[in-house]
C-alpha cells in the first residue's frame, strides 16, 4: 500500500518540474598561485531582471591563512553599476571572477563596516571540491559573506517574525517581498553569472536564498562561494530568480528579487566553500496543504506548497506557513474555538498514515494554541529514535469560530445507591461553560465482573493530558541526540498508538481505580509474627521447598483499564475525584442495581 501512495504522491508533485537543456562551459581556471596584485579582470553577475552582466575587478592582494589550506584573494570592484549598488551587494555571492577570461573563483566575503567595493573571492578550485563528502575549516570570523538575501513571498507579521527567529540563518537579510514566483522565459538557461534561488519553500509561500551561479559544467551547478546553511549533504530546491532591484546601504547593500517558477533541480551539497547541485535532478519534496474556515467571516483559504524533506526544519517551516494562514484567514488576533484535523502520509507509519483531530480553545491567541498537535507531531516523527519516517504529503484543515467553547468540570456525583461487580456505575457530571448556565449530563461507566471489592476511586478529568508539551528548539543548545519527548516506549507505533488515543481537549474521560485487595481477603485477625518465626525455625526444610516456587507464578494478572471518553462540546479544564464502595453481592437481593444473572 505504501509504495502505491508513493508512487502516487511523487507523480502529482512532479507535474511542475520541466526538463532543461544542460550546457558545459567550464572555462579554463587560473590557480591562486597565478594571481598577482594589480591585475585586472571582470566578474559577472544580474543588477535587474535575468540579464547577465559585467563589472570591472582588481586584484589588490591575496589573503592567507584565512583557514585551514585556504588563501582568499581581495578584489575591488567597480564600474557605473556597482557605484549606483553601493558595492558589491547581499546576493552577488557566487558571482564569478575572471582575469585573462580564466576562472579564478566566486565574490563570497567581505568586512563588516567597510567600503563596499572591496570583496574576498574564494578560489574556484576549493568550489569545485564541494561535492566531496568532506568539509574544510571554516572562514575566520573576523570576516563576514557577503550574504545571500533571504526572500520571504506569502509570509507576514508575526509569521514571517517567527520564520526568521527559529532559521537563523547567519550572515543573511530576510527580506518580506510580495510575490512567491516570477515567471521565467522560455529559454532561460542556468549559466555562470545568472542569479539562482535555492528554495526551502515553493507554492503558496515561498523562502528563497538568492545568489549568484559560479560555474555550470554539464548539469553540475556551482553557486554562493559560502554556505548558506553549512549542512553538507541537503536536498534543496533549486531554480533561477529574477532580480527586482539593489537597494543601496551603508550597512549592506542588497539584492531583492523573487525565485522563477519553474523548477530547475537539486541542492546537493552546502558547504564552507560554496553550494553544489544538479540540473534535472529533482529533490524528495513534502507537499503542504493547509485550509482555514472562518465560521463567523463565512470564508475559507486553502494555502498550498511545497517543503523540503529536511527533518530539523519541518517544525519551522510548517508551523509557520499554519500560523500565516490562519492569521490571513481570520485577519485578527484574539480569542476562539478551533476544530483541527492533521493527516500525515508517510513510509513507517501505521496503515501508510496517521490522522489527528482534537479542538482547541484560547482566550487570546486561537491561532498560536491550534498549532500545538503539529508541534507534537513533529516531534515524534523526527525525533524519535526507533526509525526514520519518510513524509508523503501532509495536510492541516482547521475550522476557528469566535466562540467561548470552554467548559470548567465543576462538580460530580455518583447517583447509586450501591455498587456492585458487573453493575453500571451511574454519574451525574455538572459542566459550567464560560458565562453560561450550568449544563448536567448523566453518564454511566461498566464495573467489572471481577473487580476488587471495597472502596475505589473515580477520576473525572477533561482535556489532553497524555504528553508533555514540546521542546523549545532553542533549548536544545545544539545538543541533538535523537531524543524523544515521550519517555518510556520501546517501539514507535506504541508511541504513535498512545498519542493517537489520547482523549481529545472536548473530551470527559471517567476512570475507575479499583481497591488493590477485596474486603473479604484483608484479615481481622493480628499477625503473629512471633509464631512465624518459631515455625521457621523448626521446618526449615519445608520453607525451602516453598521458596523454589517461581515468583512470577504468584504474581496477578494485569487487568485492563476501566475508562470511559465522552465527546462534549467545550473544551474541558479541571478534574473531580470521587470515593465509593463496590459491595460484595448479597446471596439474595433485590437491589435493581445487582446484574439480573447475579440475582437469586
Amino acid at each position: 500500500m505504501n509504495r502505491h501512495i508513493k508512487t502516487l504522491v511523487v507523480s502529482l508533485i512532479f507535474l511542475v518540474v520541466f526538463s532543461v537543456p544542460i550546457s558545459a562551459e567550464k572555462p579554463p581556471v587560473m590557480m591562486v598561485d597565478e594571481v598577482k596584485s594589480g591585475q585586472t579582470g571582470y566578474a559577472k553577475t544580474v543588477f535587474e531582471g535575468t540579464k547577465i552582466e559585467e563589472f570591472p575587478i582588481e586584484v589588490i592582494n591575496i589573503i592567507e591563512g584565512q583557514s585551514i589550506d585556504t588563501d582568499l584573494i581581495l578584489i575591488k570592484a567597480s564600474g557605473e553599476k556597482i557605484a549606483k549598488a553601493g558595492g558589491v551587494a547581499s546576493g552577488m555571492s557566487g558571482s564569478p571572477v575572471y582575469i585573462n577570461d580564466k576562472l579564478v573563483g566566486a565574490i563570497s566575503y567581505k568586512w563588516q563596516n567597510a567600503d563596499h567595493e572591496y570583496a574576498l573571492v574564494t578560489p574556484i578550485l576549493e568550489m569545485l571540491d564541494i561535492k566531496k563528502e568532506e568539509d574544510k575549516a571554516s572562514i575566520s570570523e573576523s570576516i563576514k559573506a557577503a550574504g545571500t538575501p533571504i526572500m520571504v513571498g506569502g509570509l507576514s507579521g508575526r509569521a514571517f517574525d517567527r520564520l526568521k527567529s527559529s532559521l537563523d540563518i547567519a550572515d543573511s537579510r530576510f527580506v518580506s517581498n510580495s510575490s512567491t514566483t516570477k515567471q521565467g522565459t522560455a529559454d532561460f538557461e542556468l549559466k555562470a553569472g545568472s542569479a539562482v534561488a535555492v528554495q526551502l519553500v515553493r507554492g503558496d509561500v515561498s523562502v528563497a536564498s538568492i545568489g549568484t551561479v559560479t560555474l555550470v559544467d554539464n548539469g553540475e551547478v556551482y553557486a554562493f562561494g559560502h554556505p548558506f546553511m553549512n549542512k553538507g549533504k541537503t536536498n534543496y530546491l533549486m531554480s533561477g530568480a529574477y532580480i527586482d532591484a539593489i537597494i543601496p546601504s551603508r550597512t549592506n547593500p542588497f539584492k531583492i528579487g523573487s525565485p522563477l517558477d519553474k523548477l530547475l533541480g537539486v541542492i546537493e551539497s552546502d558547504r564552507n566553500a560554496g553550494i553544489f547541485g544538479r540540473l534535472n535532478k529533482f529533490p524528495n519534496i513534502i507537499p503542504l496543504t493547509v485550509t482555514v474556515e472562518d465560521k463567523n467571516l463565512n470564508q475559507t483559504k486553502e494555502v498550498r506548497t511545497q517543503i523540503i524533506n529536511d527533518e530539523k526544519m519541518l517544525d519551522e517551516l510548517g508551523s509557520s506557513i499554519i500560523l500565516q494562514s490562519i492569521d490571513s484567514t481570520l485577519d485578527r488576533i484574539g480569542y476562539g474555538t478551533s476544530n483541527v484535523k492533521i493527516t500525515i502520509m508517510g513510509s513507517n507509519l501505521p496503515d501508510g498514515k496517521i490522522v489527528k483531530e482534537n479542538m482547541y480553545y484560547s482566550s487570546n491567541d486561537i491561532a498560536v494554541s491550534t498549532l500545538s498537535d503539529y508541534f507534537r507531531m513533529m516531534d515524534m516523527i523526527t525525533r524519535n529514535p526507533f526509525k526514520e519516517i519518510n513524509i508523503f504529503d501532509m495536510k492541516v484543515n482547521v475550522e476557528v469560530s469566535k466562540n467561548h467553547d470552554i467548559a470548567l468540570i465543576q462538580e460530580a456525583e455518583v447517583l447509586n445507591k450501591e455498587v456492585y461487580p458487573g453493575s453500571e456505575l451511574d454519574v451525574k457530571v455538572i459542566l459550567r461553560p464560560y458565562r453560561a448556565d450550568s449544563i448536567s449530563r448523566e453518564l454511566s461507566i461498566k464495573i467489572p465482573e471481577d473487580i476488587n471489592t471495597g472502596m475505589a476511586t473515580l477520576a473525572i478529568s477533561g482535556g489532553y493530558g497524555g504528553l508533555p508539551n514540546r521542546r523549545n528548539p532553542q533549548e536544545d543548545n545544539g545538543n541533538d541526540l535523537n531524543h524523544t519527548v515521550i519517555e518510556g516506549y520501546k517501539s514507535f507505533d506504541e508511541m504513535i498508538k498512545d498519542y493517537l488515543e489520547a482523549p481529545m481537549n472536548n473530551e470527559l474521560t471517567l476512570q475507575v481505580y479499583p481497591s488493590l485487595i477485596s474486603r473479604g481477603e484483608i484479615s481481622t485477625e493480628p499477625p503473629a509474627i512471633e509464631q512465624k518465626e518459631e515455625q521457621a525455625e523448626e521446618e526449615p526444610d519445608e520453607k525451602a521447598d516453598e521458596s523454589e516456587t517461581p515468583p512470577s507464578s504468584n504474581k496477578p494478572k494485569e487487568k485492563p483499564e476501566i475508562k470511559k471518553q465522552v465527546y462534549t462540546d467545550f473544551v474541558l479544564e479541571g478534574n473531580l475525584t470521587l470515593d465509593f464502595e463496590v459491595k460484595k453481592i448479597p446471596e439474595k437481593s433485590e437491589d435493581k442495581n445487582i446484574p439480573e444473572d447475579k440475582k437469586e
